[in-house]
């Protein structure tokens, strides 16, 4: 049995199909927001900056609130995360990484 195995073996199967689908909806969300930009803009305008930022929001949120609702179950690793640990994570991403040149800055909570 490998690590992964038996840190799944550890993991609530509910919560990693919240996951799941959190993840996938962030996906299409990120998908549609990428596409709709002009390759040739250097910055974002203000109603983009909005959407991407909502939908980094929107991610956290569900992160944290998978997490919350599970937390009595998950491993300590899991248990212990608190909403800024996930919003560091989401803010060190590689869509962020990516869009860095943008200049986009998102204020999560």
């Amino acid at each position: 049995m490998t690590a992964s195995q038996v840190f799944a073996d550890k993991v609530p199967v509910r919560y990693v199909k919240d996951i799941q689908k959190i993840s996938e909806q962030y996906s299409l969300d990120m998908k549609k927001f990428l596409k709709s930009l002009d390759p040739s803009i250097t910055q974002f305008k203000p109603e983009q900056k909005q959407e991407f930022c909502g939908i980094l929001q929107r991610y956290a949120d569900s992160f944290y609130q998978a997490t919350d609702r599970n937390r009595s179950e998950l491993p300590f690793s899991y248990s212990n995360l608190t909403k800024q640990d996930i919003i560091n994570k989401v803010l060190m991403s590689k869509e962020m990484e990516i869009l860095s040149g943008y200049g986009i800055q998102c204020n999560l909570n």
